[in-house]
């Protein structure tokens, strides 16, 4: 049996320390918001979106007098925090990766320090949409407005371009913060309960935190770091799943907003585990206020469970990407033996440019699956279609994407799509 095109990833996953946050802490979490006298970053399109161009479009021969080579990257943050009172800070972004071949896509903070935003897929004419957290010197703010100058290289492409669909800065605050500890938050603590750290398929997460703040907690979402599909273009198989779309967290746990906060974990179509799983909460406090709780470690599944196991495409056309027709064919490659499959869903992200007048744009061994809005609402649809296993085949499973879009068509996104099979 052939290795996946990430199976290397979940390897180096399991030897390089995971991302997350060891400590609980709170932070204050600010969204970008659109202002046209300053901003000039979407002209054509939805204004709220900003877009990124590489600097030399306004010269370029062919496209220098489309609205969209006009656009300057640059966002204004308003930060009331005194910046002192801030311990560290991250870039929360939601971000269509843009063109294919687009490279060297960066910010920096008021003229400060330049940071490089993850782009290997793109760069490589891959299709992806990102949710990258990006660390950065809290020392590059000034209370009040800031300005975050967006930028990025042509490289290979016709031109260098990207959409940034949500920004927020995350500011975390010391735990002397003047506001923490006149109100006694500072005194909060909070960890994820479970009753057995063995999993069962279906498992109920609950709160347990100290103080008598109930009725100030507005919501609770919970995170699990798990090897599983790379729902958020992390290149990352293990990692702590979950990601916003349109500012509402997604692909997560879930999200209670009643005390002791219960949720309904589901892990009947997560795959067999290289080691222990974990699982931390992002409380919401109605104050605005955002405090990341202590993290469960340890998690298991039991010696008895069902194998589960995820397959991607041997390999993905660079790009992805069907429009005017243009088919493109990818391939599963599955066991010669699959007689015991009981259960079996098919995961695919794309950026939804529209599939025209085709009625069956994506297939799997010619079954149709539903994998777009039929809106084109030039936005990131991510599906989870469930597989009737006699559908499969052993061996080479045929992938095939078809759009007659004259622009965008259907993008499928990096890591492209996989079977989860149990």
């Amino acid at each position: 049996m052939k290795y996946s095109h990430l199976r290397f990833i979940l390897i180096l996953g399991i030897l390089l320390p995971l991302k997350g946050y060891s400590q609980p802490q709170f932070f204050r979490q600010y969204w970008m918001e659109y202002n046209s006298q300053i901003n000039n970053t979407n002209p054509a399109g939805r204004p709220e979106r900003p877009r990124v161009g590489d600097r030399l479009m306004s010269t370029h021969p062919e496209h220098w007098s489309r609205t969209e080579a006009q656009v300057n990257g640059l966002i204004m943050i308003n930060i009331p925090d005194t910046i002192m009172n801030i311990d560290h800070t991250e870039l929360w972004l939601e971000l269509w990766g843009g063109h294919p071949g687009t490279a060297g896509k960066r910010f920096q903070i008021n003229g400060g320090r330049v940071y490089p935003i993850p782009d290997r897929p793109t760069a490589e004419n891959n299709c992806e949409y990102i949710y990258p957290v990006i660390p950065f010197e809290f020392r590059d703010l000034v209370k009040g407005n800031n300005a975050i100058q967006f930028g990025c290289d042509r490289g290979t492409t016709f031109w260098g371009h990207f959409i940034i669909d949500q920004l927020a800065v995350r500011c975390y605050l010391k735990q002397d913060d003047y506001f923490l500890t006149s109100t006694g938050l500072n005194k909060f603590f909070a960890k994820p309960a479970v009753r057995s750290k063995i999993l069962s398929d279906n498992t109920e997460i609950s709160l347990d935190f100290t103080g008598t703040f109930e009725d100030q907690i507005a919501a609770v979402h919970y995170f699990a770091r798990y090897a599983g599909y790379d729902a958020n273009g992390s290149e990352n198989e293990n990692y702590w799943h979950g990601y916003t779309h349109d500012r509402v967290y997604k692909g997560h746990l879930g999200t209670s907003d009643k005390a002791p906060f219960p949720v309904n974990w589901n892990t009947s179509m997560i795959p067999d585990q290289p080691g222990p799983m974990a699982v931390k909460a992002l409380v919401e406090f109605k104050n605005g206020l955002c405090f990341w709780s202590d993290v469960i470690e340890g998690l298991n599944f039991p010696g008895k469970r069902l194998r589960v196991q995820i397959f991607y495409c041997t390999s993905l056309p660079a790009p992805f990407w069907s429009r005017n027709n243009q088919e493109k064919i990818a391939f599963i490659d599955l066991p010669d033996d699959i007689s015991r499959i009981v259960n079996a869903e098919i995961h695919i992200r794309i950026w939804d440019g529209g599939e025209g007048n085709i009625g069956e744009p994506f297939t799997l061994n010619a079954i149709p699956y539903k994998i777009t809005s039929g809106k084109a609402i030039h936005d990131l649809v991510y599906t989870v279609n469930m597989v009737d296993p006699k559908d499969l085949k052993p061996g080479i499973n045929e992938i095939r994407l078809l759009s007659d879009t004259e622009h965008h068509g259907i993008e499928i996104c990096w890591p492209g799509p996989a079977l989860i099979i149990k």
